[in-house]
């Protein structure tokens, strides 16, 4: 679900989308409007050195079209949600989600302060370094802090957190106990746009596929990588055979 203009590309994007067999019809085409966009231009190592966007067009995702589509959205196996929204549209989805798993990607430091006071409603949050502070108010300065901030976010009542901590890898902790590092894949990065998205929709998958936390962490890095090998923002070789040969033979760099 999600909202686009009733431009060229907003036509061109639902029609893309469904032909790669996602479910299209509830998306919200708005007239007069345009399309969100996104420009980035990266440095020689595929590192982004600044950004600009134009993402008016997702004011019109209100909690009141949500609600048109309340059932719908009630019968997922999971929701995955961003930052990206308003925080009443959070709102409403972390309300009336029932019992379906919400995974929420903080977007950036800026916009991850929508969810700070309804991290117990959240089941999985991906955030990075920076986010991770912004919204638990604790440095990280190192590997050393990783605990601290994951039981701060444990204690306001999150289930699952997947750190992302650049060089020194991922770090994934769960309510119950488990957490643990997973190392960084060595990736010829040509590309870092998409590879944060990328990783949501991994553990996404993996969790509808009910796949062990860890291993979900793992796949997740996996989709990733491709991400962050390919000159598109989608790698469209990207595909869980193609994910699960990556893992198995990667290099880790620490």
């Amino acid at each position: 679900m999600s909202a686009v203009g009733s431009d060229f590309y907003g036509q061109s994007l639902l029609t893309q989308t469904n032909q790669s067999g996602v479910y299209v019809d509830k998306c919200l085409i708005v007239p007069g409007e345009n399309t969100s966009s996104y420009l980035s231009l990266l440095d020689n190592t595929g590192e982004m050195l600044v950004a600009i966007n134009d993402m008016n067009i997702s004011n019109a995702i209100t909690a009141e079209y949500l609600a048109q589509h309340g059932e719908f959205i009630q019968r997922a196996k999971v929701i995955v949600a961003d930052c990206n929204i308003s925080e009443e549209a959070l709102a409403w989805i972390l309300d009336n989600a029932a019992n379906v798993p919400v995974f929420v990607d903080p977007v950036s430091a800026w916009k991850c302060v929508k969810v700070r006071d309804r991290l117990n409603q959240i089941h999985t949050l991906k955030p990075n370094r920076l986010e991770a502070e912004t919204l638990s108010g604790i440095a990280l300065s190192g590997r050393e802090d990783v605990a601290i901030v994951a039981a701060w976010f444990h204690q306001h009542g999150l289930n699952r957190l997947v750190l992302s901590m650049g060089g020194d890898g991922v770090y994934y902790s769960d309510i119950s106990g488990e957490s643990g590092w997973s190392a960084p894949i060595k990736t010829n990065v040509i590309n870092v746009t998409g590879a944060g998205d990328a990783m949501m929709a991994g553990l996404a998958s993996c969790w509808v596929d009910g796949m062990p936390f860890a291993e979900s962490v793992r796949f997740a890095q996996g989709c990733s990588s491709m991400a962050l090998s390919c000159e598109y923002t989608n790698n469209p070789d990207l595909s869980i055979a193609n994910v699960i040969s990556l893992v198995e033979n990667a290099e880790c760099l620490n």
